[in-house]
């Protein structure tokens, strides 16, 4: 009985916390957020950068059951709420290989080249931006064997336009010089709103000291 109890209010709390979260309601871009930890190190990276903890994890079978066998993608789950920050709800998105290889992504400083698009106006443009980096150890590749995932989170959004979304993988940095080089994977799609004002200005930012390479 007081094991339950316990779960009872545990449960309620979580309630009571996403209650008082709200989605975003902003008018410009927001940067990147999505970082990750690495199954491999990157030796040939000039080393330096910034190295998160969230590294890929075993499959479980929740996500397989949610996962393609044989493939690697993105699987947002916009049902399953959490909290992103203290005031701002979010939900899951997970990056499964469940291919046969070890995929290698680029980053900056453990930040995936991965945003949210928005489809306005019959074609599907950026909501969301990457900052670029002015220091060369910034930029590195995270690596995901098979039959592992990333646990992530984004923050959801509330605007004046309801339409759907997806996200999108850059896994070349937009480097390939060749249009039918280039490698992006896509999540599936979903449904929110967002503000037009999100397809123009960008969030920005300030460096806060001689380590952050980044101004934008």
């Amino acid at each position: 009985m007081k094991t339950f109890c316990t779960m009872c209010i545990s449960f309620l709390i979580t309630i009571n916390v996403l209650n008082a979260q709200e989605c975003l309601n902003v008018d410009y871009k927001l940067r990147g957020y999505f970082y990750v930890g690495t199954s491999l190190r990157d030796t040939m990276a000039l080393g330096g950068h910034y190295q998160d903890s969230n590294g890929p994890k075993k499959v479980i079978p929740r996500i397989d059951t949610i996962s393609t066998p044989g493939k690697f993608q993105i699987v947002v789950k916009s049902d399953s709420l959490i909290g992103f920050s203290d005031k701002v709800q979010g939900f899951k998105v997970f990056i499964i290989n469940k291919s046969q290889s070890t995929v290698q992504l680029p980053a900056q400083d453990s930040r995936l080249y991965l945003t949210r698009q928005v489809f306005h106006k019959n074609k599907w443009q950026d909501i969301e931006y990457l900052p670029n980096s002015w220091c060369g150890n910034s930029y590195h590749s995270v690596f995901i064997k098979p039959n592992e995932f990333w646990d992530l989170q984004a923050p959801c959004l509330n605007g004046k336009v309801n339409t759907k979304f997806r996200f999108k993988l850059n896994a070349d940095n937009g480097i390939a010089k060749n249009p039918n080089d280039v490698t992006n994977y896509y999540s599936n799609e979903f449904y929110g709103s967002f503000n037009p004002s999100q397809l123009e200005k960008e969030e920005g930012h300030v460096p806060q000291g001689i380590m952050d390479p980044y101004d934008n």
